[in-house]
């Protein structure tokens, strides 16, 4: 960052927070919003809810498999959810790739970030429009588009940032979130 500003102070930097962060414990223990917060001017938090249930189930499945191997997954990932403060309307480990995280899930990781930076920095999630999932996992819709990016605004992101790329996108999921953006503002 230091680099950067030195070619131009203006310039801003920012960083993606992978979604790893949301998803895992012990890495979350150890990850500092508040220390990000002093290197970048905004941060990109992933809260993917479409492509989140899909990879969440991977998380716990993997953490099933060595520490947790005789965990069933439904109560290990039940034990996680309490752990990072998810709601408990999310769905359930078998249902999860095809279900997707809730607009709840990204309501509350925008507002971690944002208490965690304690306002040294702009806090703009990633919002999932259109990332490729599996055959069998949930895909985004205008709906979820919608529903997540207003998620994010009324938690107090300072914006979004549609992800991933925009030739995965549908034009009627961008409408949507411009429909969300619009709407923030009004309410």
């Amino acid at each position: 960052s230091k680099a950067v500003k030195n070619v131009n102070k203006n310039l801003q930097v920012g960083f993606h927070i992978e979604h790893v962060n949301s998803f895992n414990p012990i890495y979350r223990s150890a990850r500092s919003y508040a220390d990000l917060a002093t290197k970048a001017d905004f941060l990109k938090v992933v809260a993917y809810n479409n492509a989140g249930g899909e990879r969440y189930a991977n998380f716990i499945q993997n953490a099933g498999s060595i520490v947790f191997r005789d965990v069933p997954m439904e109560e290990l990932m039940r034990f996680n959810n309490h752990l990072l403060n998810y709601s408990e309307d999310e769905a359930s480990f078998d249902k999860l790739p095809e279900a997707g995280l809730s607009p709840d899930y990204v309501f509350r990781e925008t507002q971690r970030a944002i208490a965690g930076v304690q306002g040294k920095c702009h806090i703009l999630p990633g919002i999932d429009v259109n990332i490729p999932t599996g055959k069998d996992s949930r895909k985004a819709s205008p709906e979820d588009t919608y529903a997540a990016t207003l998620s994010a605004l009324k938690a107090g992101a300072d914006g979004v940032i549609l992800s991933r790329k925009y030739s995965e996108m549908f034009l009627a999921n961008l409408d949507a979130a411009g429909r969300a953006v619009r709407d923030a503002k009004v309410g």
